[in-house]
C-alpha cells in the first residue's frame, strides 16, 4: 500500500481518506522512532504530526518518492534532530553525539517461550551498543528495514549498515553468553532472531 503508484497519485491529488490511512499505517512505528529520541510522549507526537502536516502540503511530489516509508522515516528522524538542536542552543547534534538513542521495548509473541530475564539481558546489552549501531540495529531488526533503507535513513553507506549489524549481534550474542563454535538453544535463537522481529 505504501509504494502504490496509485496510493501516491490520489494523496497528490488530495484524496483524504488514502491520507489518513498512510497515517494509520505508519504512525504508531514513527512515534516509537521519535520517542527514541525525544523521550517525551507529547513532544514526539507534536514531531511525528509535523512531518505529516508538511507532507501533506507538499503531497504533489508523492509520486516521485520511491519508498515513502524510507521518506517518513528520514523526515522524523531530521525533525528530531532539529529539536534537539533547539533544546541544545541551536549546537549541532549529531546521532553519535547523542548517544542515549532508546530502543522501543516489545513484548514477546510468546510468553512461554521468552524469559523476561533473557529479555532483560537482551535489552541491557542493546543499551550498550553504540549509538549509530544501535539506531541501525533497531531499524533491521524493529522496524524490519533492508540494509539499503536503513542507510538512506541514517545517510551511510551500506557496507557500514552491515558493519554496525554484524557488530550488535556479536555483542548481544557474546552478553547472552551465546558461543560461536556452539549452536544456540532454541530459547536463545528465538529470543534473538525472532520475538516480534
Amino acid at each position: 500500500m505504501l509504494n502504490d503508484q496509485r496510493t501516491k497519485l490520489l494523496i497528490a491529488e488530495g484524496n483524504t481518506r488514502r491520507f489518513q490511512l498512510l497515517m494509520e499505517v505508519t504512525s504508531d512505528e514513527l512515534l516509537q522512532y521519535a520517542l527514541s529520541f525525544v523521550r517525551h510522549q507529547e513532544i514526539a507526537e507534536e514531531l511525528v504530526s509535523d512531518v505529516y502536516v508538511k507532507i501533506w502540503h507538499k503531497r504533489s511530489e508523492l509520486p516521485n518518492i520511491q519508498n515513502i516509508r524510507s521518506y517518513l522515516f528520514i523526515a522524523v528522524k531530521n525533525n528530531c534532530l532539529s529539536h534537539l538542536r533547539k533544546m541544545k542552543n541551536e549546537k549541532i547534534v549529531f546521532i553519535d553525539e547523542y548517544n542515549d538513542f532508546l530502543f522501543p521495548m516489545l513484548e514477546s509473541k510468546d510468553d512461554e517461550t521468552i524469559e523476561k530475564e533473557l529479555l532483560n539481558k537482551i535489552y541491557k546489552a542493546m543499551g550498550e551498543l553504540p549509538p549509530k549501531c544501535r539506531e541501525a540495529f533497531s531499524l533491521a531488526k524493529i522496524n524490519g528495514f533492508k540494509h539499503r533503507e536503513i542507510a538512506a535513513i541514517m545517510s551511510i553507506s551500506e557496507k557500514t549498515v552491515n558493519n554496525h549489524l554484524v557488530t550488535a549481534l556479536k555483542k548481544i550474542t557474546d552478553a547472552l553468553g551465546i558461543e560461536k563454535k556452539k549452536k544456540p538453544s532454541r530459547l536463545k535463537q528465538a529470543s534473538l532472531f525472532s520475538f516480534a522481529w
